[in-house]
């Protein structure tokens, strides 16, 4: 009778306790023993990746008896199986998919290796101890000595454990050496998912005061508790571009997944207390554990996981060596336990972890960082730490700080954010220098103050000046956003008087139809900018611009009432030199177009009132301008006569003595515009191309009427280049209309990548003719006191403008272009761009600009001008960044920065350092300011900016990207994880 139980329950060693449906299993009683024998069908168990919120089984379930599924039956005979040798064991991540190794004959007297279906159990013979508190020196654990000798195959070899009823399991062959920053591919193994790279290795550093805060054995726990999470928490925290994941969790789907356990072996008590032992996995919905021995208690619904154990869900992933788990108020305890926080990302080791709810979670004596597995650059050490979800806040108490090894802050309370809502706390502190200023020391708090209003205190200290009090408030609302700035100097010690700014800016839409803008900026004085900014400021800008407009557009009509003014931030600038103010200016447009006729009708009307600070003529225009058009338009050619009539009236104040107050200008402007598109498909290089040619002639007809007693109040000369060429005004504004008889003739010609849908080449090429002398011109004072009517003249032609661009690859551009004047037979500009650009913003720049003044022959007045610029790899995780412009023409840097910034996953740093051209020049600490027909030139002045910010603990401000993004072309400012 025993012989026959004996060879009944003896294949019950290799095989899997489970939870599931009764229908799969094939049960029959036997006849002499009375007792049930259970074959489990030939079928894989789908298990669920991830898993602390907590696992509850089905009580229904556990209180059944448990049935035993014999998945495989092999003829065994008794024989004693020899175990490896084997020293302390760390625990370690498979890299690269196992193969199955084929299962000896128990009669060999041989380990027996069989296929390692879930990489993250590994046996410990022992516990090592986990780092104290107190930071003592870790002694390297002893590494695994294989016996079996096979060089030739790589993979697991595994054998049993006299100690326990686990697998001893050993690496052999060669190692996989796979780079830290390669991209992560999940491979699926039995049920796990794996990675198939190493984590980083960590590297003291040199000057390291403090022992490693998490050991070797430690990050290697780390990188299989990432390795068994859906997705890599830190795969987005780079400098390069973040992926999109693809990943939908299944935590909603809990209470209605069952409870699936697999062990190598199960008792089950008076239907009470369920024993697995061996193996065990435990999974549902998104929740997996695995442990050698878990024990459930069906009465109290609390459930022990002992020895190894690995747990995992959406949001948490967990090691420790015992867990008690209550299933009923869904708590957790567990003592000496690393932990993952992938939303964070976070990872850190505590000496217990409580588990309040499914929302709070509270650590103590633990240490904690946002760095990737093997990088400890920084970490953050307290006596406590909280997470709270519904708040999404963490926060500490007797917390220290070390970087690098060394200890640089202590704080009794600390608060961080734990998902991407925003968290009132302080910013990365900024360093710099700047001439006029001095040290510069700049600590930024951010105050979350509800969901659509934040504020940013920004106080600063400048060596040479003073305190300076700023900051900003910004609203969000169904109608509006905006910001509202100040700073505030109480006494600056270099002028002995108070100083400020002032700004606020509004974007408001109050229905499809209606809006407006607003952009209201004041300053104390004319060098506050000059003399108070960053390393980063921009201050060769003349004057300060405020203004605000409000919108209305609606069944084709437009009504636009805004208003203007300037004020002076450049010493060196006279205030003659200022703009005029327009208070107010009106405009009330209306354009139709008629269905079933190619007719287009249009009528612009304006008023404006001009005004001046400095007694100069101003005034009031009106100006209406009706137009009506017929745009005929096929596939391939469009012709577009237009004739429109111009009237501006003018009403003038503080003229000369002789001149008429009142004034007026009519102008009738004839426009015809022309062209062909022509296309083919044609093949190059075994590459196919759309191939386009676009001729196209501008006939402009306006006649010459005498305009020098009209004011300029607001007009300018355009500057030519080829889209230029088709304006039927070259001037700005409507206090100059050009004189016209000219046609303009104009080809263009591209070739287009079918595949790729890049312009591998563009060619413009476009001239001007004129048949008559151009007389209308804008009154313009050169550098050399000499006053010319920019706009007329008698050449017969323009020039010759070409240009010529490529998009060579995805990364790479070029433009060129150049104008060549025929009647001087002389090239006048010349400019040429290469552009390089990738995903990882690695960004290159280099340029020549050379734009030649004919009206001042001694060169003078050139520009000759280089341009780089770039943010380029230099290391692991280092770029170096600059910028330099600088003037052929005079041999001198006109602005220039050089500076390197570090960013991982851990910590970012930038360090700029800029010479420039300021807009001031100060003698005795005093400006000097340029009056009517004088000018001041600037000074040059070198500054320094520094920035570092630990991640996930402090934030870096806008001030560094938004320079960035203007001085170096095509820089693209770092995203937050795309998650």
């Amino acid at each position: 009778m025993l012989r026959r139980l004996f060879l009944v329950f003896l294949p019950s060693i290799i095989a899997s306790v489970s939870h599931a449906n009764d229908s799969s299993w094939n049960c029959e009683q036997n006849k002499d023993s009375k007792e049930w024998v259970c074959v489990g069908e030939k079928k894989k168990v789908a298990t669920s990746e991830s898993g602390p919120a907590v696992i509850r089984p089905d009580k229904n379930k556990a209180s059944s008896a448990e049935t035993i599924a014999i998945e495989d039956t092999l003829p065994i005979k008794k024989t004693e199986i020899e175990p490896l040798k084997s020293a302390i064991a760390e625990p370690v991540t498979i890299a690269n998919p196992i193969t199955a190794l084929k299962i000896q004959p128990a009669d060999e007297q041989k380990p027996i290796p069989v296929a390692v279906t879930n990489p993250p159990i590994q046996a410990k013979p022992t516990t090592p101890p986990k780092p104290s508190p107190s930071r003592t020196p870790i002694t390297q654990p002893l590494q695994v000595v294989n016996e079996i000798n096979n060089s030739q195959r790589t993979g697991w070899n595994c054998g049993t454990s006299k100690q326990k009823a686990t697998w001893d399991c050993q690496p052999i062959g060669a190692e996989t050496n796979t780079r830290s920053d390669q991209q992560i591919t999940p491979v699926v193994l039995g049920a796990e998912v794996v990675r198939n790279n190493e984590p980083e290795t960590f590297v003291k550093p040199m000057m390291s005061l403090l022992a490693p805060a998490f050991n070797h054995q430690q990050e290697q726990i780390f990188s299989t508790l990432t390795s068994q999470l859906p997705y890599d928490p830190w795969e987005n925290c780079g400098a390069g571009p973040t992926k999109k994941r693809n990943f939908v969790s299944s935590a909603n789907l809990r209470e209605v997944t069952p409870l699936d356990v697999k062990s190598n072996f199960a008792e089950v008590y008076d239907n009470e207390i369920s024993d697995y032992s061996g193996n065990v996995h435990i999974n549902r919905a998104d929740q997996h554990s695995i442990s050698h021995i878990a024990n459930y208690d069906n009465v109290s619904d609390v459930m022990n996981l002992q020895g190894d154990v690995y747990y995992n869900e959406d949001t948490l992933a967990l090691h420790t060596e015992a867990a008690t788990i209550n299933l009923a108020n869904d708590q957790a305890k567990l003592r000496d336990v690393e932990f993952i926080s992938p939303t964070t990302p976070l990872r850190g080791w505590a000496e217990s972890y409580f588990r309040k709810s499914k929302t709070l979670s509270q650590y103590t004596n633990v240490s904690y960082t946002t760095c990737r597995p093997g990088n400890q650059d920084w970490v953050i050490h307290a006596s406590e730490l909280e997470m709270d979800k519904v708040t999404g806040q963490g926060t500490t108490k007797n917390t220290w700080i070390e970087f690098k090894g060394t200890p640089v802050i202590y704080t009794p309370y600390l608060s961080f954010p734990i998902d991407n809502r925003r968290l009132s706390g302080f910013l990365s502190p900024t360093f710099g220098t700047t001439r006029y200023s001095g040290m510069l020391i700049t600590a930024p708090y951010y105050w979350n103050i509800a969901p659509n209003y934040d504020a940013t205190l920004m106080p600063r200290e400048l060596t040479k000046r003073g305190q300076v009090l700023a900051g900003n408030f910004r609203y969000l609302t169904e109608q509006s956003a905006g910001k509202l700035a100040a700073e505030f100097m109480p006494n600056d010690s270099l002028l002995n008087t108070s100083r400020y700014l002032l700004s606020l800016k509004d974007k408001s839409v109050f229905n499809p139809a209606l809006s407006s803008n607003m952009d209201l900026n004041l300053v104390s004085d004319s060098t506050y900018i000059a003399t108070t900014g960053t390393a980063l400021s921009f201050t060769n800008y003349n004057y300060l611009r405020s203004f605000a407009n409000i919108n209305y557009n609606k069944y084709g009509f437009n009504f636009i009432a805004a208003a203007d003014s300037y004020q002076s931030i450049n010493a060196s600038t006279p205030n003659t030199a200022l703009p005029y103010r327009r208070l107010p200016q009106l405009n009330l447009n209306y354009a139709h177009d008629f269905s079933g006729l190619p007719l287009h009708t249009e009528i612009q009307n304006e008023f404006v009132d001009f005004q001046h600070t400095n007694n100069m003529v101003d005034g009031q225009r009106i100006n209406t301008r009706p137009s009506i058009s017929m745009p005929l338009q096929t596939a391939s050619t469009f012709f577009t006569p237009k004739l429109s009539l111009q009237e501006t009236d003018y009403t003038l104040n503080n003229g000369a003595a002789n001149s008429s107050p009142a004034l007026s200008r009519t102008l009738p402007i004839f426009s015809a515009d022309s062209g062909l598109y022509l296309e083919r498909n044609i093949n190059l290089a075994n590459s196919t191309y759309l191939h386009t040619i676009e001729p196209r002639l501008f006939y402009l007809n306006v006649p010459s009427v005498n305009q020098t007693n009209i004011p300029v109040f607001d007009t300018a000369i355009y500057d030519f280049q080829f889209n230029t060429m088709f304006r039927e005004n070259s001037f700005s504004g409507t206090d100059r209309i050009q004189d016209a008889n000219q046609i303009t003739t104009a080809f263009t010609s591209r070739l287009i990548d079918d595949t790729s849908g890049l312009e591998r080449l563009k060619i413009n090429v476009g001239e001007i003719f004129y048949f008559r002398t151009r007389q209308i011109g804008v009154p313009t004072g050169l550098a050399n006191g000499t006053i010319v009517n920019m706009g007329a003249s008698k050449d017969a032609v323009s020039n010759l403008v070409t240009e010529l661009s490529s998009e060579l690859t995805k990364q790479i551009s070029v433009n060129t272009g150049a104008q060549w004047n025929p009647i001087r037979n002389d090239i006048e500009r010349i400019k040429a761009n290469i552009h390089f650009r990738n995903l990882s913003n690695e960004v290159f720049n280099i340029g020549y600009s050379y734009r030649k003044n004919p009206l001042i022959p001694d060169g003078t007045n050139n520009i000759t001008q280089g341009d780089t610029s770039f943010r380029w790899p230099i290391a692991k995780d280092w770029h170096l960044l600059g910028r330099m412009q600088y003037s052929l023409l005079y041999s001198e840097i006109q602005d220039s920065f050089i500076g390197v910034e570090k960013e991982n996953c851990c910590w970012r740093f930038r360090l700029l350092a800029r010479h420039y051209m300021n807009n001031v020049t100060i003698i005795n600490n005093q400006a000097v300011v340029a009056t009517s027909g004088t000018t001041v030139p600037g000074s040059s002045q070198d500054g320094v900016f520094f920035q570092i910010e630990l991640k996930g603990l402090t934030g870096f401000g806008d001030d560094v990207d938004q320079f960035l993004q203007k001085s170096i072309y095509g820089f693209r400012k770092t995203q937050k994880n795309d998650l």
